[in-house]
Parts: structure tokens; sequence; C-alpha cells
């Protein structure tokens, strides 16, 4: 800590990124598996899109949450990169079960926070929550793109 007893910006970004990492090393193998339940082969989609809605500056949470909504509505043009959203795995379409998991990364924010909060010996304000969440949306939208290009282009038996 500094000698004001104010744990530097720095370190806490720091902290935070190295938390991120520890928390995406388990949920990539999860977005691995949604990914491959709901068929997300299409030669073209629209991920790309929602992960640069995700990535603004002027963008959030809901923003990202609501383009994807906006996708699955669209979904009555049936273009291929458009039909990829109302695919379904145990009667639910991929863009709602997309949207629960972006919640979902709510809990691990909490524990990510948390864990900061102990390490840091400091008490973090609820815009860490608010951060760490729409980091971790980037980081799993950002994986998810990746994982669909490769499950695009794999080949039979490779």
């Amino acid at each position: 800590m500094s000698q004001t007893g104010q744990v530097p910006e720095q370190q806490k970004v720091l902290l935070m990124e190295r938390e991120i990492g520890l928390q995406m090393e388990k949920l990539i193998p999860e977005m691995q598996k949604m990914a491959r339940n709901y068929n997300l082969r299409s030669e073209r989609s629209q991920f790309r899109n929602v992960l640069n809605v995700a990535t603004d500056p002027a963008s959030g949470i809901e923003v990202t949450k609501n383009f994807i909504r906006y996708q699955l509505g669209r979904t009555g043009a049936r273009s291929v990169a458009n039909q990829i959203w109302s695919n379904t795995f145990d009667g639910k379409n991929f863009a709602v079960a997309l949207v629960e998991k972006i919640d979902g990364l709510r809990e691990v924010s909490k524990t990510i926070v948390e864990e900061m909060g102990k390490r840091l010996e400091t008490e973090l304000d609820d815009s860490w929550l608010q951060r760490v969440h729409q980091r971790l949306m980037q980081l799993y939208l950002g994986n998810l793109v990746r994982y669909q290009v490769f499950l695009a282009n794999e080949k039979e038996g490779t």
C-alpha cells in the first residue's frame, strides 16, 4: 500500500486482470461446451458485431444484451448469419442462453471483487463489480468469437 493507506489504481487493475484470467480458465471450457451444444458451426455469424458493441467505450452490459436480443429479433430475415441466434438446445435458444450467461458472470465478478478486496486489504466499491463484470463479458464474447471461427472451419475428424 502507499503511504496514504490507499491502494494505487494500477495495482487494483493488475490484480483485477490476474483474477479475471484465473476465472477465464474455468469459463472457457464451459463456453466451448455451450458453443458445441448450440451447434455454432455457421460459416458466418454476427458474433464480431456483438463483440464490437461489447468493447465500445460508450457501451455496457445492458447495451450488449440488448444487441443480442436485437439479433434474435432479426432472425426473421433467415440469413445464415442470423439463424445462429435461434439455434436451440434444451428448449432454449442461443440468444437467450447467452444473455443468461452474461447475467451469470455477475456472480463470478462478485467472487473476483471479494478476492481483490481480501488481497488488497481494502473494501472495493460497486464500480469495481461493474468494471469486472464488463471485462469478463468482453473476454467471454471474444473467446466465443474465436471458438466459433474454429467450429466453422473444423473439418470432420480433426
